[in-house]
């Protein structure tokens, strides 16, 4: 009777240490569904030191896996980063000797922790390859750990006022979404929280320096805590200079080539002209699609508006050149005479116009193509031949201009023989035509000269400018003290 009152009290005393709550137990707690076995009232969204009307101080730091180029377009950059949290919950306080982990995201929403997000991300996503990238270690102490990998893109308004000779500051701000600066505290890990990769390189900027930062934002809802990641980075401009300043510079050279094409090759210096501005045109466009539309007025703006300029001055300086070669002298209205003075004109023109030889009165041609005529002098018939230019005005006008071409062609003597039969009031009308041509060819010709070292050196004065000015004078970002400037 003894042995069958004893067999049930045995296998009684091994349910009721078998179904005994973990508190009753000595053994070492390895799972985080023990620990909140132990603490019946724990409440997933009290933070840890609401019974204690305190905040809570979380501490964050990054690893900066990867980073993508700043582009301007777009204005925003590419992280892909270790993110890790670290705060206090003395409610899950276990007797382990080691850290618990957590693996299992349904597990880690059971227990209390701050909802940090990136305020200036524009998209953000955790990795899941293979399995999800993040953990969670929980100390005996209470203090939990946090990590995982987010990749993320942020934004990051640019001020291109000097691009592409220009420094910017952009910022990632982490913020609590659900609790402000009287419940949640963030704050950096140590005095260097951030570490980038050794082997990031961007193509067309320099990371400079990255610099945690902390600060209290005001929002309608109340005063929130928040940390910043300042980056400071340097844009790399070798790529600008090869592939827009020294092109530009090359066209702006080219177009100089047309002061030393003589003044009368028209379509030469036209093509060259309208060839070098519509290319830079193109390039000055090209320049422009990787960049917003400001409203202000960048570098790179400065530098092809400039170039176009000189380009334009030289097809100005063109057609000033082609104008002075065409002038003519401005035609005065001859003053009212008398008719003493009109009756000495016209005995002057008849002494120019007499001949050297006395003919019958008919009118015959000569075989160098000019025509002879008789001018009667009296009422008895007296006439004299008097040698004059064809009597139609397109052949004369026709043989002037040959005149002029061939003095244009350097045949001086060639022209005195040709004009010595003709009488001397039109040759003195051909000549004067012929020295106003040459003087007009030499001015041209001295404006060439003048172009040949003004536009060079003005564009070297410009340059000179242009770059001290962007390098070294124009506001830059201050390295040191660039926490506490607005962007």
């Amino acid at each position: 009777m003894l042995h069958l009152f004893l067999i049930p009290q045995f296998f009684l005393s091994n349910m009721v240490h078998t179904f005994a709550p973990y508190e009753d137990s000595d053994a070492p707690v390895d799972d985080i569904e023990k620990i909140l076995a132990m603490v019946p009232s724990y409440n997933r969204h009290a933070y840890p030191n609401q019974d204690r009307e305190s905040p809570t101080e979380v501490y964050i730091q990054m690893y900066i896996e990867g980073m993508s180029s700043f582009r301007a377009q777009t204005m925003d950059f590419q992280l892909d980063i270790y993110f890790q949290e670290k705060w206090e919950d003395r409610r899950l306080v276990h007797n382990n000797t080691k850290r618990i982990l957590v693996k299992d995201p349904k597990l880690f929403s059971l227990i209390w922790h701050p909802d940090l997000y990136f305020a200036n991300a524009r998209t953000a996503e955790f990795h899941h390859v293979t399995r999800p990238n993040f953990l969670v270690w929980i100390y005996p102490n209470g203090t939990v750990w946090y990590d995982c990998r987010v990749s993320l893109t942020a934004l990051c308004m640019q001020n291109l006022a000097r691009y592409p000779m220009d420094t910017q500051k952009c910022d990632l701000r982490i913020l609590s979404y659900a609790y402000d600066n009287e419940q949640v505290i963030i704050q950096w890990n140590s005095d260097h929280p951030i570490d980038t990769n050794p082997d990031i390189r961007m193509p067309d900027m320099r990371l400079r320096s990255i610099k945690p930062g902390l600060r209290n934002d005001t929002y309608a809802t109340g005063v929130w805590s928040c940390a910043l990641a300042e980056f400071l980075v340097d844009r790399e401009i070798m790529h600008h200079i090869i592939q827009s300043y020294v092109p530009t510079a090359l066209i702006v050279i080219i177009s100089w080539f047309s002061f030393w094409l003589d003044v009368e090759a028209v379509p030469g210096r036209v093509s060259l002209s309208i060839t070098t501005l519509l290319t830079l045109a193109t390039q000055s466009s090209a320049a422009r699609m990787a960049l917003p539309q400001a409203s202000y007025v960048k570098a790179i703006d400065v530098w092809m508006g400039a170039c176009m300029a000189f380009v334009f001055s030289a097809m100005i300086e063109f057609t000033v050149v082609n104008y002075c070669t065409r002038r003519k002298p401005r035609k005065h209205r001859e003053a009212r005479t008398g008719l003493a003075e009109q009756v000495q004109n016209l005995v002057k023109n008849y002494r120019e116009e007499r001949a050297v030889y006395v003919h019958n009165p008919e009118s015959s041609n000569n075989n160098n193509g000019f025509t002879t005529k008789f001018r009667c002098l009296s009422a008895q018939g007296n006439c004299y031949e008097v040698s004059l230019c064809t009597t139609n005005a397109a052949e004369q006008a026709l043989i002037e201009k040959k005149q002029i071409r061939e003095m244009n062609q350097s045949q001086p003597m060639f022209l005195s023989n040709r004009l010595m039969p003709l009488p001397s009031f039109k040759r003195k009308n051909i000549e004067e035509k012929i020295q106003r041509v040459e003087r007009n060819r030499k001015y041209a010709q001295s404006i060439d000269r003048r172009s040949r070292v003004y536009f060079p050196l003005v564009f070297i004065i410009f340059n000179a400018v242009y770059w001290w000015y962007y390098a070294y004078y124009a506001p830059l970002v201050d390295p040191n003290n660039f926490m506490d400037e607005p962007i």
